[in-house]
């Protein structure tokens, strides 16, 4: 299994056999694991060092693991908890998400078991880093030396929305940086020493990501064989940005909205209510618009979302922004291979780079030179270590008497509004000119980054 860097465990167990079991597996999947076999134990260890993941049994002499919780709630820096029990019951399990428990794992237990449970913490931890990192001060580079109107504007708007309280609905195409967007937005929010969380709904079937979203109890559906939290419930006081919320099912749009108007969620299979205090955050490359016109899309949750919007353009309309990118990714890669950061792209290389469309956006880009600086470790970068898709898409071509390469057809509708707008300031009558309506001439103006 790829085991989170460096995670630190406190595994507390007050049966040796047991403890000496699970330190050898853990250690096994390449974890640093501190061990101690009482309340009274672990509490000292818990106040002289900084752990990820406190991993407690639920019966420790006269005393329990939530006693062990209410204690590492209350040090600086508390780690995320998990409670093992062979007297496992709903009451347990209940007292100890009081207490903060992100989930609760009943004995016996497999190595298949513990190993997702401490999968899916591992995405919280990682999470947890990069929100210290930003709340020490590191600043986001999501915005750094990119000067296109479209970001100079994406940038202020961020700076306004971010410390608010309101939704927000990120539009743009597949690898444009949605995701990175969403944790600057937590970042830069009163939320930002939280728990920022992300569910994708494209990954999932219907009745597993409601799951995902919104947990489950035992027995809700086949293989449902424990209680689970959805990641709205763990990240209580944090950030969840949906991906791709126009593939949630109509059902999970209904929960969805039912939260976003009143706080409160149910678990699948169950009527209890949970009151939540979560900011959403969703994004989409899909037109939520016409998916509302072909209801596919819910027209109330729709606008519940859009309370905010941001688009993001992709990066073929933003060309003014390569530079930076390409040198502010190139050198990541450097750091990261350990290499020296005086090795430079020649410049046919980099010339390449530029005039590339980049359907792929800012992955691809950040993908292909991750990819050049691997190749070419111990030597100079060639134009061979550049994709065959690069390669082939910019061989000159033979058009209308002119050689260079073939242009898609948005970047020509592109250019010819950016030649309309040029010559009539006027929305109205530049929209008449282009054959649509003013609201469609602002949406193509919004997608394509013009002024």
């Amino acid at each position: 299994m790829a085991a989170v860097d460096k995670m630190r465990i406190l595994l507390v167990d007050d049966d040796k056999n047991i403890r000496s079991t699970l330190l050898v597996t853990l250690q096994g999947w390449l974890y640093q694991v501190t061990t101690a076999s009482s309340v009274e134990e672990a509490a000292e260890k818990l106040k002289g060092d900084s752990f990820d993941l406190l991993l407690t049994d639920f019966k420790l002499g006269s005393k329990n693991g939530i006693d062990l919780l209410k204690i590492a709630k209350s040090i600086k820096d508390p780690p995320i908890s998990v409670v093992m029990t062979a007297f496992a019951s709903f009451e347990n399990a209940v007292n100890a998400i009081k207490e903060g428990a992100f989930d609760y794992l009943p004995k016996p237990f497999s190595n298949a078991q513990l190993e997702y449970l401490i999968q899916r913490v591992g995405v919280l931890v990682n999470l947890k880093r990069e929100n210290e990192r930003l709340r020490k001060g590191v600043r986001s580079d999501f915005f750094a030396g990119q000067t296109s109107p479209a970001m100079v504007r994406l940038e202020e708007f961020v700076r306004k929305i971010a410390p608010t309280e309101a939704s927000v609905l990120l539009i743009g195409e597949s690898g444009t940086g949605k995701t990175e967007l969403a944790r600057l937005i937590h970042s830069k929010s009163s939320r930002a020493t939280k728990t920022f969380s992300v569910v994708n709904c494209t990954t999932l079937a219907e009745t597993l990501l409601e799951s995902e979203l919104f947990g489950h109890v035992k027995g809700a559906f086949t293989g449902a064989t424990q209680d689970h939290i959805g990641k709205l419930e763990a990240a209580n006081h944090g950030t969840v940005l949906i991906d791709e919320v126009g593939d949630l099912s109509l059902n999970g749009q209904a929960r969805l909205l039912r939260f976003l108007q009143e706080k409160v969620i149910e678990r699948v299979g169950s009527n209890t209510p949970i009151t939540l205090d979560v900011r959403v955050v969703a994004a989409t490359n899909k037109n939520l618009e016409e998916a509302v016109k072909e209801k596919k899309f819910r027209e109330d949750l729709y606008y519940r979302l859009n309370m905010f919007e941001c688009t993001l353009v992709p990066l073929r309309f933003r060309k003014e922004d390569l530079p930076v990118l390409i040198e502010r990714f190139f050198q990541e890669c450097l750091v990261s291979q350990g290499l020296s950061e005086t090795k430079t792209i020649p410049e046919q290389v980099r010339k390449l780079l530029l005039s590339y469309h980049w359907p792929g956006n800012v992955r691809e880009l950040r993908n292909v030179l991750e990819r050049i600086v691997l190749l070419a470790k111990d030597r100079e970068i060639l134009v061979e270590d550049l994709p065959n898709s690069i390669r082939e898409a910019l061989r000159p071509r033979q058009m209308g008497g002119a050689e260079g390469p073939l242009k898609s057809l948005p970047e020509l509708e592109r250019e010819h509004i950016e030649r309309v707008l040029s010559a009539e300031s006027n929305q109205e009558k530049a929209a008449q000119i282009l054959g649509i309506t003013t609201v469609t001439l602002w949406r193509k103006r919004k997608e394509y980054g013009l002024p």
